[in-house]
């Protein structure tokens, strides 16, 4: 009997202990829910942002390749100090696959029996750490194109990592970063991060066959064609060639995109300095080649 005794009063006094809790479990569990959908629809703008900007997306396109495998395409990687460059990584892609190829001890990559048309061109050399370039070229039936200055390649950038949104300030480039929209390139380690080499592009030997306008301002930034939607802001400084009133067109190599996205067209206010916005999905789309071009 006692043990009867012991076991029901027990029982009772657990039940009772669940009837006082109840409340509370109810209102954790409501409180609970309304923050997982406040979440998603969080979520669900931001994704609805995304899919606006990519819809109002403007570029200057690469175009395809036609006609018959009859020219040719080469160049020179030189480092910062103007040294040949061997054994570095040389792309020359299509819309619809990459040619491959490595610089030989002379610093020299090469390319024949090679269709007329846009092609995007890239190089970086993994042993060294240089960052990678973009640009697009164009080529002309029959044509054995060989590019007047050698491409410098730069050594690669210190990488900032970020979280949450934040101003990173870098190579004359103040970055309004965010972690919304960030998405990193496949087989990318490591959470947001972005770094910036500033180029001067007199000196770049990058050929810019597209562009239309003096590109005044040029940075390689990274990590490579690290995806931006919604797009960046950021303010630009030390543009010599800028004068209060100019007009500068703002482009970012899309390598999967296949040409140089625009990321907006802004009026300088103030001599040697450029801002744009990231309202109206404008701003830095890719961290990649980024041009600041003069019209």
């Amino acid at each position: 009997m006692r043990t009867l005794s012991f076991t029901f009063t027990t029982a009772l006094f657990s039940l009772g202990l669940l009837s006082s809790c109840g409340g509370k479990a109810t209102d954790d569990t409501a409180s609970s829910n309304a923050e997982t959908d406040a979440d998603a629809d969080a979520d669900a703008d931001a994704d609805a942002d995304v899919d606006e900007c990519a819809d109002q997306a403007e570029q200057i396109p690469c175009g395809d390749i036609s006609g018959d495998p009859d020219a040719s395409f080469s160049g020179r990687l030189v480092d910062e100090a103007g040294a040949p460059v061997s054994g570095a990584a040389v792309q020359l892609c299509s819309s619809l696959q990459c040619k491959q190829t490595d610089t030989n001890a002379a610093g020299v990559f090469s390319y024949s029996n090679v269709e007329s048309g846009c092609y995007a061109l890239d190089a970086h050399h993994v042993d060294q750490h240089t960052i990678k370039f973009l640009t697009f070229i164009e080529l002309e039936p029959e044509q054995n194109r060989v590019l007047d200055a050698d491409i410098v390649l730069y050594d690669g950038a210190t990488e900032s990592n970020f979280s949450g949104s934040d101003t990173i300030d870098t190579q004359g480039l103040s970055l309004s970063v965010t972690e919304d929209g960030y998405k990193a390139p496949f087989g990318q380690q490591g959470g947001p991060s972005v770094g910036a080499v500033r180029v001067d592009p007199t000196a770049s030997g990058l050929p810019f066959d597209m562009i239309q306008g003096e590109v005044v301002g040029m940075w390689y930034l990274g990590p490579w064609s690290t995806e931006l939607q919604p797009g960046w802001a950021f303010t630009a400084t030390g543009l010599d060639s800028v004068s209060a009133g100019d007009t500068v067109q703002v482009l970012s190599g899309d390598y999967f995109g296949f040409g140089w996205d625009i990321g907006g067209t802004v009026t300088a206010s103030t001599d040697g300095e450029v801002s744009l916005s990231s309202e109206n999905c404008q701003g830095i789309h890719f961290l990649s080649t980024l041009l600041l071009v003069k019209q």
